[in-house]
């Protein structure tokens, strides 16, 4: 599936990409894709392409270095893509859904009801992370995906970047998040993905 053509998703995959990890690049990439096949196989053929590509692609950004302010990295990635959409001239009706979509990725269940770019990215994600149930009903989009974009140890670098963040600013992993529960769980120098990913 080819991704968006248009200037603003040009210039945006240019920059996500020179900011963060090239890991998060790649997952937010599959999370666009996976997200689309699950549209496509609710029936929906409305969705905003070009909006649920921008949120996937940010929706991690909070995670760069250039992002770690002093929200939790879902916000900061949500505020990150918003400055970057108006700066392109993107009023609020079309930078809302964007912006809930990413600050709103990690929550269970309200995604779902706030519009089809929230619900299709948070989808995306749980395809991403999900089940091996999940997983396995949608293996051959993840297949595709993966051998387009490469996945190598995303949980490992992803938990890396949200604990190493929060660590160093502990109000990054307020409670109830899932950023406090990698906290919690958290055991400097055990190798492997945290029990609470």
């Amino acid at each position: 599936m080819p991704l968006p053509a248009t200037r603003i998703v040009d210039d945006a995959a240019d920059h996500v990409r020179a900011v963060v990890h090239p890991e998060i690049y790649r997952h937010s990439l599959r999370t666009y894709l996976l997200g689309m096949e699950a549209a496509r196989r609710d029936g929906v053929t409305d969705i905003d392409e070009e909006s649920l590509f921008l949120a996937a692609l940010f929706h991690d950004s909070g995670t760069a270095p250039v992002y770690n302010g002093p929200a939790r990295f879902e916000i900061e990635g949500a505020d990150a893509a918003a400055r970057f959409l108006r700066a392109y001239g993107w009023g609020t009706a079309k930078v809302d859904p964007i912006w809930e979509a990413i600050a709103l990725h990690t929550t269970p269940e309200i995604p779902e009801r706030r519009g089809m770019v929230p619900r299709y990215m948070r989808k995306g994600v749980q395809i991403e992370f999900g089940s091996a149930q999940l997983r396995e009903s949608f293996a051959e989009a993840i297949e595709a995906a993966e051998s387009q974009y490469p996945r190598e140890c995303l949980e490992e670098v992803l938990q890396g970047l949200v604990i190493n963040q929060a660590l160093a600013r502990p109000q990054k992993a307020s409670q109830p998040s899932w950023v406090a529960d990698l906290v919690r769980h958290h055991r400097p120098g055990q190798p492997g993905i945290n029990p609470a990913f």
